[in-house]
């Protein structure tokens, strides 16, 4: 095999009260990815397809360009890689953009090569990538982007990941055209919390991860709050509370910031009602100066897969 095209997901990563440390992956958006093997010693992006934002071609600034030159390196190759990137998942969305590139691109080379890495390994790299947009590696966009479904993150030294049973929900995105980077998203959080907030947030964690696990929506709608990181980035997302609120009214077992935002998603038991809460989502960011873009999608079980 010479030329692989592989689609890598977007995610949805925090899932309110687990930050950092839960991810679930979507079925659409998605990033389409293709390299191909080229006689050239190195790595190269031929081009980047983007409606968003413009996204640096240079590997070493790119989120799936510097995983291709570590791993190229490490396996010490005598060929190169020509990478051709389309991007569909909105830039600074908090929908895991940067880790789809990453995870795209790694799975694809490892596809190539026979799949030489292990999931973990595979991760790893991603991660590398990853530190480029946020500073931080997390791979609470990676993991679920890679295997689909509920991931708990464990661990990242070393990788440890666990994939949470859940049922066929449905997911409602609205991503209000503005720009949050990770980053800076990240460098307004407090560096301290007080006890009673940190107990709050581990139970919601714990009854959330148990709400998923035996399918009880009552359970899962009385988890979904964050006391800790919602409350500050909020307020950079014009309108928070009000979507959030309609979401909740329209339907919705729960609803918060998606990842870093300014993207707000909404968890639903079917596609009706899914389609009942974007439509209240909408009307009420409607009343906010910006355009939102708008998803709707099952959870997607299975990951970054081939297309050919």
């Amino acid at each position: 095999m010479n030329k692989i095209k592989v689609k890598a997901p977007a995610t949805v990563a925090n899932l309110s009260c687990g930050y950092d440390i839960l991810g679930l992956c979507l079925d659409n958006p998605s990033d389409e990815i293709e390299i191909s093997k080229i006689t050239e010693n190195k790595i190269l992006i031929e081009s980047i397809k983007s409606n968003f934002s413009n996204i640096p071609t240079d590997p070493e600034k790119n989120t799936g360009g510097l995983p291709a030159i570590l791993i190229h390196k490490k396996l010490k190759l005598d060929f190169g890689f020509k990478i051709k990137i389309k991007k569909g998942i909105p830039l600074f969305g908090g929908m895991g953009s940067s880790a789809a590139t990453a995870v795209g691109v790694v799975y694809g080379i490892n596809e190539l090569l026979g799949n030489p890495l292990s999931d973990e390994e595979i991760i790893s790299y991603a991660l590398e990538g990853e530190r480029i947009s946020s500073k931080i590696p997390h791979a609470d966009n990676i993991g679920p982007c890679l295997l689909g479904g509920l991931i708990l993150i464990k661990s990242i030294k070393p990788v440890d990941l666990i994939k949470i049973p859940i049922g066929p929900l449905y997911v409602s995105v609205i991503h209000p055209d503005i720009k949050i980077s990770t980053k800076m998203a990240r460098e307004i959080l407090p560096k301290s919390i007080k006890m009673e907030d940190a107990t709050k947030q581990w139970s919601n964690i714990a009854g959330l991860t148990y709400g998923f696990t035996v399918n009880d929506f009552n359970i899962i709608k009385r988890s979904m709050e964050d006391v800790i990181i919602e409350p500050i980035r909020s307020k950079l997302i014009p309108g928070f509370h009000k979507i959030k609120n309609s979401a909740i009214k329209g339907g919705a077992i729960g609803c918060s910031i998606s990842g870093s935002g300014p993207s707000i998603f909404a968890i639903s038991q079917n596609k009706n009602d899914a389609e009942k809460v974007l439509s209240a989502m909408r009307k009420t960011a409607d009343n906010f100066s910006y355009l939102a873009h708008s998803y709707i999608s099952p959870i997607n079980h299975s990951g970054v897969t081939t297309i050919s």
